[in-house]
């Protein structure tokens, strides 16, 4: 045996006294492994975070709950990764960044790469109810032949399913400086790109100005002296209602009042004078205690 063949035999020796090890201690040891190294991973099947080991939910197999993470991929069925409970993204020194990169098989540009919808299990389906949209303009609009590194047009399209429709009616297209407003779309290509600001189709503006509000009602008070108590509402673009009809009460009050539509926020007016700044109060049953000095 020459001095090659030797440190082969060597080489040979040693491995398959490790292999042997590796056995021993995975028989003395019974069940998966603690931590596992790699510098790549590469998964052509399945990929499986469960602590039960199968990837669905018990009961919500056709649903395809995730029991934790799964994720396969695209071959003889849709592929994706399902993820249960939360999607927690972190990120130092970089902004929050998601992307959808579509596009067709033989290269051809794709114009609407990707959607989020919210669904709900009807009918032994996933059905959407709401759709945002990301998409390039149309090439009436931008011809394809002008679209470069430097113009990629794109806006937004927000759909939802209306009732007695099996298809999403699309109420906004936004972009470009530009907003579309209005139903249609049923069967078609959707609502019509806006020709001005803002365009509104089949159908026409209404505002309503917020009315004023009703008095308040006095829960308590603490009896130190006569006061008058109303309120007013403020609108989201800052503009005051009148103040409501004032009521009367034996002292520094309690006060509770229900929320006006289209307010954004109340002022509290004692004996004539506004005392508060705007109150921004959570729920719609509205609730505050008088303690401004006189």
């Amino acid at each position: 045996m020459n001095i090659f063949s030797r440190g082969i035999l060597d080489r040979l020796t040693t491995i398959a006294c490790s292999v042997i090890a590796t056995l021993a201690v995975t028989e003395s040891n019974p069940g998966p492994s603690k931590e596992l190294t790699v510098e790549r991973l590469v998964v052509t099947g399945e990929l499986i975070v469960s602590d039960t080991g199968v990837p669905w939910e018990k009961g919500f197999e056709a649903q395809e709950i995730p029991r934790g993470l799964y994720a396969r991929p695209a071959a003889d069925r849709p592929g994706g990764l399902w993820v249960r409970s939360r999607l927690i993204k972190g990120e130092i020194d970089d902004p929050f960044d998601d992307r959808f990169h579509a596009l067709e098989r033989d290269g051809r540009l794709r114009l609407a790469p990707g959607h989020i919808s919210w669904n709900v299990w009807l009918d032994g389906a996933w059905r959407q109810m709401a759709i945002i949209q990301g998409e390039g303009v149309e090439p009436s609009e931008v011809p394809l032949e002008r679209w470069n590194g430097g113009t990629h047009p794109g806006r937004i399209r927000l759909q939802t399913y209306r009732p007695a429709h099996d298809e999403p009616v699309t109420d906004a297209i936004i972009g470009q400086g530009r907003m579309s407003i209005g139903g249609g779309g049923f069967g078609g290509d959707g609502l019509p790109a806006p020709s001005d600001v803002l365009h509104l189709w089949g159908g026409s503006l209404r505002q309503t100005p917020v009315p004023i509000p009703a008095p308040p009602e006095i829960v308590e008070d603490d009896g130190t002296g006569a006061h008058a108590y109303a309120i007013l509402a403020i609108g989201p673009q800052g503009t005051h209602t009148s103040p409501s009809e004032a009521i009367r009460s034996r002292g520094r009050a309690r006060l509770r009042w229900d929320r006006v539509a289209g307010a954004d926020a109340y002022v509290v007016v004692r004996d004539g004078r506004e005392i508060t700044g705007p109150l921004r109060i959570e729920g719609s049953r509205k609730e505050w205690v008088d303690r401004v000095p006189e």
